[in-house]
């Protein structure tokens, strides 16, 4: 891979990273929000509340794992091992450009 196409991925990663980061701050406000109980009213009130804090906590799981997976990624282009199968086989330039993500 050349030096230009990874700082292409790496601008990508870093975009996406920054995206998610503010997705997390997002959903953490919301639950901290949310989570004094003040505006619940009724039963129906607690139980949507309880089911609002469902979906965000997986959502929140999901982009903590997203943003993860974007760390190992810029540590792997440090390395110099991104973009590199655990065989040693190059992964296509046009497949990292599609998913930045992607591993073997």
């Amino acid at each position: 891979m050349t030096t230009e196409q990874l700082l292409l991925i790496t601008g990508q990663l870093n975009e996406r990273r920054k995206k998610v980061e503010a997705d997390i701050q997002s959903i953490l406000n919301e639950l901290e929000e949310i989570g004094t109980y003040e505006n619940v009213d009724d039963v129906e009130d607690l139980a949507q509340l309880e089911t609002l804090n469902d979906a965000d906590r997986a959502l929140l799981k999901r982009l903590q794992d997203e943003k993860r997976a974007i760390e190992k990624a810029l540590a792997k282009i440090k390395e110099g091992t991104y973009g590199k199968c655990s065989d040693g086989s190059e992964i296509p330039f046009e497949k990292l450009q599609a998913d930045p993500l992607y591993e073997c």
